[in-house]
């Protein structure tokens, strides 16, 4: 990797926006800056996949140059997500989102190879195999649940025919009032019900699913997390794996879940100072059921907290993550990585 301090990746997204278009070297730059200070991903010492990113969600960061400066990093296999609600603006139906992801990764590629021939690229880090390994899920946000009727559900359906889409996600239950947008959880049993139903979906079509699973801080019963055992109990847990995406709880909720068969997938707010319990999750986690995720453009790790996240950023949450866990149970750093990657890729490929 790259130890040139550059310009952000997303400054130079910001000038391209105003008109000022960057150089390759510029759009491809592994250097993030923040209060004046830059910040690289580290190097891994094994491969690292992002099981869960939005693409279609950037605010202000190119998916092109993301998806270029992710294999820059070593990233090298990547999950999306498409919801044919959330994202019907840009892509309704699945097969418009497949024409989507593809030029996405075609220019992708292009940008890549162009900053390998220019130099701007450490071939020794970089992950070029990342372009032939970037799939997505479908599936409705409990945000949605109120709106998922046969017609949705028809969307969902068709988009698990696609060879791009690997599973379904993200589903889930979500009771948390969000002040941010001024959005009310919907009715618990609206979003029991779309969940349940999207779950059986993946169930039957023998797929992973990803669970997207939320409430209250203050909740200390965690609803959503009892409700989603229960209909996972009730449903099943898909042959082909479930995951807990961006996992916010303590070891004993992990467990949990882990011993019903599911994998746990810890993103950057886990790197977060006050979320010691979710480390501690991490490190009592089975080593084969770990996944890492960055949920961007949401929730970039510390120190560069605040940023809009990307999919590079995955190996600073990795770092921190396998590094605390080493120094909690002796496991090797490397062991521990290596582990993520093996699930993740037996998974989502």
């Amino acid at each position: 990797m790259s130890r040139r301090h550059g310009q952000s990746g997303q400054i130079a997204q910001v000038r391209e926006a105003g008109g000022d278009v960057p150089s390759t070297s510029l759009r491809l730059s592994l250097a993030w800056m923040k209060k004046g200070r830059l910040f690289e991903p580290p190097a891994l010492p094994a491969p690292v996949a992002d099981t869960h990113a939005h693409l279609m969600s950037f605010w202000r960061v190119d998916p092109v140059s993301a998806l270029a400066r992710a294999a820059a990093a070593g990233v090298a296999q990547l999950t999306t997500i498409w919801d044919p609600l959330a994202d019907a603006r840009c892509a309704a139906t699945a097969p418009a989102f497949h024409d989507v992801l593809e030029a996405w990764v075609a220019e992708a590629r292009d940008l890549f190879e162009r900053g390998v021939a220019e130099g701007a690229i450490d071939g020794g880090s970089a992950a070029p195999q990342l372009f032939d390994h970037i799939r997505y899920l479908a599936g409705v946000h409990p945000y949605g649940a109120p709106r998922y009727d046969d017609a949705v559900h028809a969307r969902v359906a068709e988009a698990l025919d696609d060879p791009l889409c690997a599973g379904v996600g993200e589903i889930g239950l979500d009771y948390h009032f969000d002040a941010d947008d001024d959005i009310e959880a919907a009715p618990h049993d609206v979003q029991i019900s779309a969940f349940a139903r999207q779950l059986e979906l993946a169930c039957a079509r023998n797929l992973p699913v990803e669970l997207h699973l939320r409430h209250e801080d203050a909740d200390e019963g965690r609803a959503s997390h009892a409700d989603a055992y229960r209909v996972l109990e009730e449903v099943g847990v898909p042959e082909a794996g479930c995951v807990l995406h961006c996992f916010g709880e303590d070891a004993a909720t992990a467990l949990r879940f882990t011993d019903l068969g599911c994998h746990i997938a810890f993103g950057g707010a886990a790197t977060f100072s006050r979320n010691g319990e979710v480390r501690e999750a991490f490190a009592a986690c089975p080593l084969d059921r770990i996944l890492f995720e960055t949920d961007c453009p949401y929730m970039a790790p510390e120190p560069i907290r605040g940023l809009e996240c990307e999919p590079a950023m995955i190996c600073q949450t990795a770092a921190v993550l396998a590094a605390d866990r080493a120094e909690r149970t002796g496991e090797r750093v490397e062991d521990i990585l290596t582990a993520a990657w093996v699930n993740a890729q037996g998974l989502l490929g």
